[in-house]
This record gives C-alpha cells, sequence and structure tokens, in this order.
C-alpha cells in the first residue's frame, strides 16, 4: 500500500500555520505547494523542516506535472483564494478535490447564486454589474447588498438603501482607473432576518462531504452582524430550537448538492428569514476560526479532519453533547480607522472569570485596509454554562480592553464594548 503524502495548497486562508502543522501533525509526510512570488521563499525555508516544499511556476501543465512528481496521495487547502490553484492542480495530477466546475459555483457568487436556483433552492433576486457602463438594474428591491462577485473578508460590500446609492457605489468600484477596480460586482436583494437579538439572524453549518455522503458537524450560532455586515462573534452550540435547526441543516444539504460538492469541509452560512431559511453563500472550505471554537467544543481537530478526508481515509466527526456555551468575540476597527495605534487592557479582559484566551492578531502600529476588507483585531474565547451568560461574560469583561485608532479626524478611542455596541443593520 502507498504511504500517504498529503499536499498542502498554501495562502492567506481561514486557519493560521502554526494550526495548520499541528492539525496535520498525523500526516508524516507532507507538500506545502507555494504560490509563485517573493514570499515563496520565506515560506519555503520556514516549512522546510516540516516537509517537502514545492513553489508553483503558474504555468498549470508544467505544475500539474511538478505535483505527479511528488507523487502526492491527496490534496487540501484552506483558503477561498486557494480553491482555483488546488481545483486545477487536482485535476491535473488526478487527485480527489472539488472540481473546477465546483469551484467556480463556490467562488463566484452570481454563478452561485444560479446553481441553487436551479436546483429549486429560493435565492434573493440578484444581478450581475460589468464594466463601468454597467446598468442599475430597475426590478431591484430596496435594501440591496453590493459586492465583488469574487471576494473574500466582506471587501467592498455595502449595504445599498437607495438607487443613486447604488449607481455612485457601482460606478466608483467598477472605475478601472480607480483605487478599487472591481471587475464585476453582484447586486442582491437584502435578506431580512427575523428578530433575533440578543443573538445574530444567521447561523453557519458546518460539514463534511465524501462522495454523495454529507455529514453535517455542527451548527454555529452567530452574534449580532457589525455594519457593514462584519461578524464580531461565534459560538457552539446553537441558539436555535429544534425545528429550525432541522430546517437549517437540510437547507445547508440542498445547496452542497447543488453547488456539486463532493469533498471536503465546507462552510454554509444561513439567514433566518420570515419566509425560512435562505442560503447567505456557501464556502468550499472550513470557516474563520471555526476549528479553534470546535476543539474546544468538541474536541474535533477540523483541520485534522479535512486532512485525512482528502486522503480518503474515515473520520468520525459525531460530536458529544456539550453542556456549556464555548463563544468567540473578535474586536472590529472602526469603519473610518486608517490605523491601529495602540492598545491598552488585554490582561485585565482576560482575568475576567469566564474568558479563558486571547490572541493578538493585528499589531498596534498597522495600517487598516481602506476597502472594507473584514479585519479581526483579536480572539476571545472562553465558556459559560448558558447562552445568557456567555453574553454577560462578554459584557463584563469587554470594557476592560480599549483600543485606539487613527482616522481622518485624529485618534479615537474605544472600549471593547463600544466597538461591540454599534448600530446593527436594519432588518
Amino acid at each position: 500500500m502507498t504511504a500517504p503524502r498529503l499536499a498542502v495548497v498554501l495562502g492567506e486562508g481561514a486557519v493560521a500555520l502554526g494550526d495548520l502543522l499541528v492539525g496535520l501533525g498525523f500526516c508524516p509526510d507532507l507538500v506545502f505547494v507555494l504560490p509563485p512570488g517573493p514570499q515563496s521563499a520565506r515560506y519555503a525555508a520556514l516549512l522546510d523542516s516540516a516537509g517537502a516544499v514545492l513553489t508553483l511556476t503558474g504555468d498549470a501543465g508544467a505544475d500539474a506535472r511538478a505535483l505527479r512528481a511528488v507523487a502526492a496521495t491527496g490534496l487540501v487547502t484552506f483558503g477561498e483564494d486557494t480553491l482555483p490553484v488546488a481545483a486545477r492542480l487536482a485535476a491535473g495530477a488526478g487527485l480527489p478535490f472539488h472540481s473546477p466546475e465546483t469551484v467556480e459555483r463556490l467562488t463566484d457568487k452570481h454563478v452561485q447564486r444560479q446553481a441553487m436556483r436551479e436546483h429549486g433552492i429560493e435565492t434573493p433576486a440578484s444581478w450581475l454589474l460589468r464594466g463601468p457602463g454597467a446598468q442599475w438594474p430597475a426590478g431591484l428591491r430596496l435594501p440591496a447588498v453590493l459586492k465583488p462577485a469574487r471576494g473574500v473578508g466582506s471587501r467592498n460590500t455595502f449595504l445599498v438603501r437607495t438607487a443613486d446609492e447604488g449607481i455612485a457605489l457601482a460606478a466608483r468600484l467598477l472605475d478601472p482607473g480607480g483605487p478599487e477596480a472591481e471587475e464585476c460586482l453582484v447586486v442582491e436583494e437584502c435578506l431580512v432576518g427575523v428578530p433575533s437579538e440578543p443573538f445574530g439572524d444567521y447561523v453557519s453549518v458546518e460539514s463534511a462531504c465524501s462522495g454523495d455522503d454529507i455529514q453535517t458537524i455542527g451548527v454555529t450560532g452567530k452574534l449580532p452582524l457589525l455594519p457593514p455586515f462584519r461578524e464580531n462573534g461565534q459560538f457552539f452550540p446553537d441558539a436555535l430550537d429544534d425545528a429550525v435547526r432541522g430546517k437549517v441543516v437540510e437547507l445547508a444539504e440542498r445547496a452542497l448538492r447543488a453547488l456539486g460538492v463532493r469533498h471536503g469541509l465546507t462552510h454554509t452560512e444561513i439567514k433566518i428569514t420570515a419566509h425560512g431559511p435562505r442560503v447567505i453563500e456557501v464556502n468550499g472550505r472550513i470557516g474563520g476560526f471555526i476549528n479553534e471554537l470546535y476543539g474546544r467544543a468538541t474536541g474535533l481537530d477540523l483541520i485534522e479532519a479535512a486532512g485525512r478526508l482528502a486522503l480518503g481515509q474515515r473520520v468520525d466527526l459525531s460530536t458529544r453533547p456539550v453542556d456549556r456555551v464555548y463563544f468567540q468575540h473578535y474586536a472590529r476597527p472602526l469603519p473610518e480607522a486608517t490605523r491601529l495605534a495602540a492598545i491598552e487592557g488585554a490582561r485585565s479582559l482576560t482575568r475576567t472569570p469566564g474568558i479563558t484566551a486571547r490572541r493578538q492578531l493585528v499589531q498596534p502600529g498597522t495600517d487598516l485596509p481602506r476597502d472594507g476588507k473584514a479585519v479581526y483585531l483579536d480572539l476571545t474565547v472562553g465558556d459559560a454554562p448558558s447562552h445568557r451568560e456567555m453574553l454577560a461574560v462578554l459584557d463584563r469583561g469587554l470594557p476592560a480592553i480599549r483600543f485606539t485608532f487613527d482616522t481622518p479626524e485624529g485618534p479615537v478611542t474605544r472600549a471593547g464594548d463600544e466597538l461591540r455596541a454599534r448600530a446593527p443593520i436594519p432588518g
């Protein structure tokens, strides 16, 4: 029997490199596949002791031949941007993975909506805007969501309340000479959730796919979104009732089948509306920070699970009953912030009963992106005996930490609870 050799296509993704190395430690023979570019040399030196390194050239045929030459028996990736590269490599090397057609449905938001509609899944009406002369759709009901057809981290994603606002935004984003310069945008009617405070009106479903078999790992609850569409926390188990949870899981499975997903772990976001659950989007990889959350709550290592599935190994992803609520909170910068200047009180936050750890993700002195791309300043984690006590822990702990930002109007300081208390998205 051939010894397993796992190829890992690296890039900016949903898991940290250290967590990836720990999760894939079960496989003694790893091949790290790096994109072409100046950063590859730095990564290659870092990863040399952990496995073999293959740096891509950008030539699809040559890269596929190079992957075949290293005799990998499985391939996995954890980033949205690396899914197309991984699919082409897997197809060229004869390895199981999402097909290039499936990746197109997973990464192009317009194509994804079309595929779901073709399989009878209700989705919001949507239109594709391409090029600087794109016409604003006359039949669009407002409010609407305007976003890149291909994008990660909520980059250039906006809630549009009036047609004039949408027309101006689309013209700016599609301007080939502008700072954003998106090639094409999707505009779609905004899904309106049912009142769910103090929790979010949406959840995510974490699934494992192997051929025709789809196993639900869990349903992840969310804290309310911050504008514009910024996640600021999640928890497990969710706070849904059994009937709604059953409909959510059924919809996630239908969406995965409609998109042709047959391999690996997926992350499906679903809005709870007055007309039933509706798919926000399907991601063909593990969700952000999900491995940390499920590791504490269930003992599962989802990075390891993804690696084993890629190698064709059987994986038991059943979860034990959970008698506590495990949570994560992320501090998010002010929309107008240009730089994170300082942080104070982090140690006081971690001394709060119920908060077990905090990880700094952005260091003071770091410039912040201006395209609205999601930025997580930190990751604060903990657990509590109930959902209500989870919220109480956050209410007690977050005032202790303070963030100072540079803005066009000068320095602004906000406590952690003030960043979380920004007005929620209407509806």
